[in-house]
């Protein structure tokens, strides 16, 4: 039976009716007499149909996902990923799966035979999965099928991206202050005043950088209980303002605050919020150039507070499909966790709505739209 066609940004969005994969399920159960032996592998397992369809599922993936309807649907539907509902036809056909490791391996491996890649898969609810799939076409009774076996692999990729930070991040920073402790050891009684205040601004900067972590920590653990007060907007934007005026990372680029003057009482967690605006900030500063503006702005609209960081760079089309995923960044392998914790933090906790437009005429803005009242 020929599936219905369907638009598509990337993979076929083509699926077949739930009756004609029962028909698909039944022959692979026929065929596979060792139902037992897949359910005792200690790894799951999902078979495809050419449209990407599951026709079977071993104990471990309907454990994993505890859904016990599968059939019919795609890897993304299954796992609510946030992609897999941009479009009509579902998983892998929005422009961001272009993107997506796993989509790719089962492309792939229909035509090449095997494929092995490590994706992330982004949930609506924000919970991020971390897997190993290996990909392996297959022919049963005629029937071109795909064989996917996953591995979670969360916690190898948490681990890998806080070792990195810690021996980047934080070692770069402890090496700054020792530097300066230093050279306070001969300074004279007027350069003990300048290395005693950057020390201080350095110290700042280490103990931020640990306290954003233990953040993240809690917040993909949902062990993070926010703190909800009344406090003004402004108030709070001067002092991101503030701090990354005398950070190296804005040397010879202009931070400005629109609107600092205006009077914005938001009723939110301060603490967080703070740590969203500090991450876009920094962010925006990195990505541009001596000579660059970054600008920074509040505007009330009804019953929200829309915040936004504006840069002069472009951010290429590759990089936008990726930007609020976990690990990825720019700057290097496991460095990636700026966007993606705004995002976390501001619609898991903060109830609001994180967005940004990229232009190579208008450069870069971010835009975290949150309630008044949380």
């Amino acid at each position: 039976m020929k599936a219905k066609e369907i638009f598509t940004y990337y993979a076929p969005a083509e699926r077949l009716p739930v009756e004609v994969v029962k028909e698909q399920n039944n022959l692979v159960k026929e065929f596979l007499t060792a139902d037992s032996f897949i359910d005792d592998i200690n790894q799951m397992v999902i078979i495809l149909n050419k449209e990407r369809q599951i026709i079977f599922a071993n104990k471990l993936f309907v454990e994993f996902t505890k859904q016990n309807n599968l059939l019919g649907q795609r890897l993304g539907e299954v796992l609510n990923c946030e992609h897999s509902f941009e479009e009509k036809g579902g998983c892998g056909t929005s422009l961001a799966c272009s993107t997506c490791a796993a989509v790719n391996a089962i492309l792939y491996s229909q035509k090449k035979d095997e494929d092995r890649q490590e994706c992330r898969i982004v949930a609506r609810n924000n919970i991020v999965y971390d897997f190993d799939v290996w990909t392996k076409s297959i022919t049963i009774k005629n029937l071109a099928l795909t064989i996917v076996a996953i591995r979670d692999i969360s916690n190898k990729k948490r681990r890998n991206v806080l070792e990195r930070i810690f021996f980047h991040d934080i070692l770069n920073t402890a090496g700054n202050l020792k530097g300066f402790l230093e050279l306070m050891q001969d300074a004279t009684c007027e350069e003990m005043k300048e290395y005693s205040q950057l020390s201080l601004e350095v110290t700042e900067t280490l103990i931020e950088e640990l306290k954003a972590q233990r953040t993240l920590r809690l917040a993909e653990d949902s062990k993070l209980e926010p703190d909800v007060v009344d406090f003004n907007v402004i108030g709070l934007m001067n002092d991101v303002v503030s701090i990354y005026k005398k950070h190296q990372i804005g040397e010879g680029k202009e931070l400005i605050l629109i609107n600092h003057d205006t009077q914005i009482i938001i009723n939110s967690d301060k603490t967080l919020l703070k740590r969203v605006l500090i991450n876009l900030t920094k962010n925006a500063l990195e990505a541009s150039v001596a000579g660059n503006k970054v600008t920074l702005q509040v505007k009330e609209k009804e019953d929200k507070v829309i915040f936004s960081v504006h840069n002069e760079t472009y951010i290429p089309m590759k990089i936008q499909l990726q930007i609020f995923q976990r690990s990825f960044s720019t700057k290097g392998v496991g460095r990636g966790i700026g966007t993606y914790s705004v995002k976390l933090l501001t619609e898991k906790y903060l109830k609001g709505k994180v967005s940004f437009v990229s232009t190579e005429e208008e450069g870069t803005t971010f835009y975290v739209e949150l309630p008044k009242k949380i």
